[in-house]
């Protein structure tokens, strides 16, 4: 697992976990939903034979048949209301509160409705006092199912982060695959490179690992210009690359201060480069914006790799000896030796 995707799994782990603990310590705990301007209905049934009994003691002091009407339709249904005062009434005959039984029947039969004795019979006293216990029943079923996932969310992103760990090295390697070009040898002698370069640098190597060609510029070298084939196992032709002059120091053509690596890919309609330059080609502003136009630039240093794409091609550079040639202003200006190695391979398409 990269560390990209390892620090995004960190985010998405976070907002899990404390999107589920505000959920239930915070919206169940500590600031709880409130309710506010519920209607009749909507209150448990022991509260709402309570207003029934009020309203009844309002009507025995009022008689006003209308008001009362107007007040018990927030209950319901005439039904709801009726069945509703049957209940009222059989808890005060049990109680012995006649008063307030004899009230509802006054007021129920004023307004038009009947009690159903059936009803009242059949309703259990204790009945409303089961509403609240459903309903924290079934909070607490919310409660633990949250909890659950809680814990699941949290052993779901441990094991995620163990198994990161514990994934080879070799899957962080590049996003991009490559093939090898080529197995067998390559013979000692390559079209394209000046003789002077062939004898001072060694053939082409073909290997597990790519195409490989070293290129090798000496000063005095006015007319520099290395070029290599790059060819399938067929002996098919794929492109080319090599290395170039680009810029002499002062317009002296003894004293090189940029070279230009290259890749062609007959597959791709564009020459990529890059520019290597010395430290006084790179420092000099002027001089790196118009080499920069030629490629993208590169501070010449020992060791220093670099890589140039095409469609079907890649090249990776590697600069394994330099020297400049301080015998001259400006310093490390000229370049007296460079040897640069280029390994060709082809991407996967």
């Amino acid at each position: 697992m990269t560390d990209r995707n390892r620090s995004y799994l960190f985010i998405v782990v976070a907002f899990i976990v404390g999107l589920l603990i505000g959920w239930f310590l915070f919206g169940w705990q500590i600031a709880p939903v409130q309710w506010s301007n519920a209607t009749m209905q909507d209150l448990r049934a022991a509260d709402q034979q309570m207003f029934l009994a009020a309203q009844a003691e309002a009507f025995a002091l009022t008689q006003d048949s209308r008001q009362a009407v107007e007040r018990l339709q927030t209950l319901g249904t005439q039904q709801q209301v009726a069945d509703l005062s049957a209940q009222v009434v059989q808890q005060a005959e049990a109680a012995g509160d006649m008063v307030t039984a004899d009230r509802v029947r006054a007021m129920t039969s004023a307004v038009g409705l009947t009690v159903p004795a059936a009803a009242a019979a059949a309703t259990p006293a204790a009945e409303p006092a089961a509403q609240p216990a459903d309903q924290q029943g079934g909070g607490n079923l919310f409660t633990v199912l949250g909890l659950v996932l809680l814990v699941g969310g949290i052993a779901l992103a441990a094991w995620l982060l163990l198994r990161g760990r514990s994934a080879p090295a070799e899957e962080e390697e590049e996003e991009f695959a490559t093939e090898i070009l080529v197995e067998e040898p390559l013979p000692p002698a390559r079209s394209g490179r000046p003789a002077g370069a062939a004898a001072a640098a060694p053939a082409a190597e073909r290997g597990g690992a790519g195409q490989e060609f070293m290129a090798a510029f000496d000063q005095g070298d006015v007319s520099y210009d290395q070029s290599f084939d790059i060819e399938g196992a067929d002996g098919s032709y794929w492109g080319e690359c090599g290395m170039t002059l680009s810029e002499t120091v002062q317009g002296d053509p003894q004293r090189a201060t940029a070279l230009e690596v290259w890749l062609f890919d007959k597959s791709d309609i564009r020459t990529v480069t890059k520019v290597l330059m010395s430290d006084y080609a790179y420092g000099n502003q002027a001089l790196r914006e118009k080499l920069s136009s030629r490629g993208d630039a590169v501070l010449l240093a020992p060791d220093l790799g670099f890589v140039l794409d095409a469609q079907t091609l890649r090249l990776m550079g590697k600069i394994v000896a330099m020297e400049y040639d301080d015998s001259q202003a400006p310093a490390r200006g000229a370049i007296r030796k460079l040897r640069v190695q280029l390994r060709v391979m082809r991407q996967a398409v």
